[in-house]
């Protein structure tokens, strides 16, 4: 007998062509920071300039990584929703403004399943900011999957 999940998991959902520009900015994030580590060895004649650039080309190769990789995880990952899954409409139950220097909404969802399910998504895309503004009762689209109690709210077009 499979073990569940315990709770519903979103999925960003990244189409290919996203994911691939993803991972465009983040190779030439990660090689500028290899370049600027290089380089900190040859233009700071004082060890502490040395290991201060050092460490911030580091910090800048580590992030270009991580890009890499949660790119290439949120495409599989909305491949294997785009499979499994099947599209629905989620009801926004609330809307709750969550950012200052922005608009970002955090949306309460309601799964539409037999038992009550409410999920969260905090979101800034404008058909997420129209459905915020019509809550309760405004709609989102999006894919489930029961079996793996996983969900995506749907922004935009996903291409195969």
């Amino acid at each position: 007998m499979p073990i569940e999940p315990p709770e519903w998991i979103e999925v960003e959902l990244t189409s290919h062509r996203s994911a691939v520009g993803q991972r465009w900015v983040a190779a030439v994030l990660a090689l500028a920071g290899v370049v600027g580590l290089v380089l900190s060895f040859f233009m700071e004649p004082e060890w502490w300039a040395v290991i201060s650039l050092g460490l911030v080309s580091l910090f800048i190769v580590v992030i270009g990584i991580s890009l890499w990789f949660n790119a290439g995880a949120n495409a599989a990952a909305t491949v294997a929703l785009r499979e499994s899954g099947t599209q629905a409409a989620l009801r926004v139950l609330s809307a709750e403004l969550v950012a200052d220097d922005g608009v970002i909404y955090r949306l309460l969802l309601r799964v539409p399943v037999d038992e009550l399910v409410v999920v969260q998504h905090q979101c800034s895309q404008g058909q997420c900011i129209d459905a915020a503004g019509g809550a309760p009762g405004a709609e989102v689209p999006a894919l489930l999957d029961r079996a793996t109690k996983s969900w995506g709210v749907i922004h935009g077009r996903l291409d195969g």
